[in-house]
């Protein structure tokens, strides 16, 4: 059989010790089982542990635990899909644009568990070390070999697992093989609390952050000022020259529909409404129904199915946009720029969630709900003065976001490449066999 690993096999034919070993991983698993969704939890003794894809914890190969799922599975169905300590689940189904199927992570827990129907759980041969296969999988993923075995008919990618596991890989003595896994675990768990640390700081900063847009929006910039009871449910209290309106009061909701040759946009948290082709560098497909996407213009502000998580997006540009979502045209009396801020405020966004309809918790904000609450409205040179601000302030901070997220970027893909350069024999370390 000839591998289609291209990249991979030419990197470790080249580089690999004349030692390894070239096998199959389905030489080496001993078990491939498919996971198990079961019912809804009974309170009976066949509750079990049941690990899903939302249980990974990717960056350090292993599970999480903080909101352990459990399903009712009959003992006959539980038994045979039973994991170990050691195991390996890999994702075969799910996925998505950023993070695409196939990743693999250790049961690092003696817990009676199953994993979902979403998973298949590999048991590796014991004459091999199942952190060492792990790392070649995580290898093999940040390469994107992976996307070589989708079969994606709808909009979930399903892994063509069989086929995957067929594929050739490169192997050191068992020895070598739990050397190097002892040796990654170190130099990751090392770079690891580098990236730790990073996140926390960067943590800290989108936390003042958005408390310094909540304060200013809804608190005003003198610290002399007098303040007066609100109606408002966003806050208590506002200043007392402030006012209160409706969100209707002060947006038109806006439904132009026609303009199929206008470039689609997507309302994203972090960007605002941009075009697709400039977010994450979608490439645009051809989509039908154009006529019926709703026209927004600079300056809109528009409202998505998950604006109850990030507020409400400005517009920066000119498109088309899904039906689906509420376009709003802010009147000329007020500040787009104060608003931009307003609506990426935690009071606003704690707000949206109250105003939540649909089957799934969070799947649509209701409008009709949402424009008739009241919202507190400065002064308009005021409200101007506060975006000034609040541009000045939300920039130094964007700053240094940046900087941190650069570095821990870097230091990803410092992990990324340790990993990929030992598992394929580009770099070698000491080990008691070569030694």
């Amino acid at each position: 059989m000839i591998s289609i690993f291209t990249v991979y096999s030419d990197i470790c034919k080249i580089s690999a010790p004349a030692h390894w070993q070239i096998r199959r991983f389905k030489d080496i698993i001993t078990s491939s089982r498919s996971g198990i969704w079961g019912d809804e939890e009974k309170g009976d003794a066949n509750d079990i542990v049941c690990y899903r894809v939302a249980d990974f914890d990717y960056s350090n190969l292993c599970l999480k635990f903080d909101n352990i799922t459990y399903r009712n599975v009959l003992p006959e169905q539980a038994n045979e899909k039973l994991l170990s300590k050691g195991d390996l689940l890999l994702e075969k189904s799910g996925g998505g644009e950023k993070m695409p199927v196939g990743r693999v992570v250790l049961v690092n827990s003696p817990l009676r568990a199953v994993c979902s129907n979403f998973i298949q759980a590999l048991s590796v041969n014991k004459k091999q070390s199942a952190r060492f296969v792990l790392y070649l999988f995580h290898s093999i993923y940040s390469n994107r070999i992976n996307t070589l075995f989708f079969n994606q008919t709808t909009g979930i990618q399903n892994l063509k697992t069989a086929h995957y596991l067929a594929q050739e890989i490169f192997l050191p003595p068992y020895s070598e093989q739990e050397a190097i896994a002892a040796y990654l675990d170190k130099e990751c768990e090392k770079i690891g609390r580098k990236i730790e640390l990073l996140e926390r700081k960067a943590d800290a900063y989108s936390r003042l952050r958005r408390s310094l847009i909540n304060r200013a929006v809804t608190c005003g910039l003198d610290p002399n000022k007098t303040f007066k009871t609100s109606k408002s449910s966003i806050c208590t209290e506002i200043p007392s020259h402030w006012q209160e309106k409706r969100i209707k009061d002060i947006f038109t909701e806006k439904s132009i529909k026609g303009y199929p040759n206008e470039p689609m946009l997507c309302a994203t948290q972090s960007k605002g409404v941009i075009p697709q082709s400039l977010y994450e560098n979608r490439v645009v497909t051809a989509v039908s129904g154009l006529e019926n996407m709703k026209l927004v213009d600079v300056g809109n502000f528009v409202i998505s199915l998950r604006s109850f998580q990030g507020g409400i997006e400005y517009a920066y540009y000119r498109g088309i946009i899904s039906a689906a979502y509420t376009i709003l045209e802010l009147d000329t009396n007020n500040s787009r720029d104060y608003f931009r801020h307003f609506f990426k405020s935690l009071s606003l966004i704690k707000l949206m969630k109250k105003c939540v309809t649909g089957i799934r918790d969070g799947q649509n904000i209701n409008y009709t709900t949402l424009k008739y609450e009241h919202i507190p409205i400065p002064p308009t040179d005021e409200q101007k003065e506060i975006a000034a601000y609040l541009d000045e302030k939300c920039a130094k901070i964007d700053a240094i976001l940046e900087k941190i997220n650069t570095e821990v970027e870097r230091l990803k893909e410092l992990k990324r490449s340790l990993i990929n350069e030992v598992v394929t024999g580009q770099r070698v370390i000491e080990t008691e066999s070569r030694s």
